[in-house]
């Protein structure tokens, strides 16, 4: 009688692990559409077998554990490129835009420069006129607003940028919290035992998107992840996550601060964090500045070389010539230029086109002045004006350029990497059908089991009776 009990105990645990296997592939089928989700699945294990008379009697089966299929490598590549991805991605779209605002301003600036020039050559073939010398007034007065606009544009461009950093911070710090919640959850669930695949598959999501976001690196200790930015700042340490701040500095500057504690921050500079963050306070803090100083040295340069001949000649009044630009005095009166500049000058007999004291009709000075639009040497001994802007432009158009095409590459690699996890680790239909009529053959199989033993048991109660 011992020997069917064992027997019946061991039908019955074959039956709830064959229930309980088909309830798990059951489950992967119901979320082979949910992103991020690993495959689990069921490992088996005998219970320890009964020694009975002499004999080691087998007990059935148990399900030990419900494993989570998991490839440390591909989901570490998928964090790495994901930084990568976020970086190149999140210059893409502020190149783009100084791409349109030089090209805009290479229509404007560009032809503005030439009709300035152009403006002195007229008034050459008229050096007495008041509507040629009104004309050289204006054209100065357009040159300076076109320079302006386009100083106005980069600063709006940089608006914007600090514009989704706010909105990164405001989205990423939840982010962090789960991360720290779902730390202390996952280590809880496991210390008893248990499995936490959903949680650390969701875990692994958000690390994902934090890398993305922010370029973080990661280690796991104890079920717990620790996350840190590329510079070495923690974000989330054990059950504590940090948080993102914007802060205002003195010029009403934009700034990223971390805060680690009540009155602990950090101030994060753009090599100190990756992924989406970095691209778009590089774009801000070191391509723009770039452009907007090139254009400031243009600005100035040419402000420089235009009040050299202007004061070298003299106004219709046969008086000696004043700035035709004004530039202030000062430590660096370059900076910030290409925004300030402005026509000195408003009377238009003051607009010094002759060479010296020879009459109304000297247009020497105004030759010259017209003159630089061809000099090749008047940039910095290499270049004109407008081939110095034209560089500019060319420069933002490659970089616009090389950014979307790093960014298509990622991605592209992305695609693959996911592939390759989703083959791994990913839920196959095909795979769960054959397991789930492995587990369903398996179930019909104890049942059957059982009702022999059922019979067995029947027969042997009616010889008693």
């Amino acid at each position: 009688m011992a020997g069917l009990m064992s027997a019946l105990n061991a039908g019955k645990t074959s039956l709830r692990t064959s229930q309980k296997a088909v309830e798990i592939a059951g489950n992967n089928i119901a979320n082979v559409n949910t992103p991020g989700y690993s495959r689990q699945k069921a490992v088996f294990q005998p219970v320890p077998s009964l020694e009975l008379r002499g004999f080691f009697i087998g007990q059935g089966v148990n399900i030990n554990n419900i494993a989570r299929e998991h490839d440390v490598f591909l989901t570490r590549q998928i964090h790495d490129k994901s930084g990568q991805l976020g970086e190149e991605s999140s210059r893409a779209a502020p190149m783009a835009e100084l791409e349109r605002i030089f090209s805009v301003a290479e229509n404007n600036l560009s032809t503005e420069i030439d009709r300035f020039f152009d403006s002195w050559k007229q008034l050459s073939a008229n050096p007495a006129g008041q509507t040629e010398r009104q004309i050289v007034l204006q054209r100065g007065d357009l040159l300076a607003r076109s320079f302006d606009d386009a100083v106005t544009s980069l600063r709006s461009a940089q608006r914007n940028i600090n514009a989704s950093i706010e909105s990164k911070i405001t989205a990423i710090n939840p982010v962090l919290q789960e991360i720290a919640d779902l730390n202390l959850r996952i280590s809880t669930v496991e210390i008893s035992g248990q499995s936490a695949n959903s949680d650390r598959d969701r875990r692994d999501m958000l690390i994902e998107q934090v890398s993305r976001e922010l370029g973080a690196t990661y280690y796991e200790e104890n079920g717990k992840v620790s996350l840190q930015l590329p510079g070495g700042q923690p974000l989330v340490q054990d059950t504590s996550a940090m948080s993102l701040e914007p802060q205002l500095d003195a010029d009403l500057n934009l700034q990223l601060v971390l805060r680690t504690g009540p009155n602990s921050t950090t101030e994060l500079k753009s090599h100190m964090v990756g992924g989406e963050f970095r691209g778009l306070m590089s774009v801000r803090d070191e391509v723009i500045p770039e452009r907007m100083a090139e254009l400031d040295h243009l600005a100035f340069t040419l402000a420089k070389e235009v009040n050299e001949i202007h004061t070298d000649g003299f106004d219709l009044d046969g008086a000696g010539g004043l700035d035709f630009f004004q530039i202030s005095v000062g430590p660096d009166p370059e900076n910030g230029y290409a925004k300030a500049m402005a026509v000195a000058i408003t009377d238009t007999a003051k607009v010094a086109a002759g060479k010296g004291n020879t009459g109304i009709g000297d247009n020497r000075n105004a030759l010259n002045l017209a003159a630089l639009a061809d000099d090749l040497t008047v940039m910095d001994g290499n270049d004109s004006f407008t081939g110095y802007f034209s560089k500019i432009t060319s420069k933002v158009g490659i970089e616009a350029a090389r950014a979307q095409t790093s960014a298509q590459g990622l991605e592209d690699a992305m695609v693959q990497i996911r592939n390759m996890r989703d083959a791994t680790v990913g839920v196959s239909l095909e795979e769960e059908m054959v397991d789930l009529m492995q587990y369903q053959k398996g179930f019909e199989a104890s049942a059957k089991f059982l009702a022999v033993v059922d019979e067995l048991m029947e027969s042997l109660l009616s010889l008693k009776r």
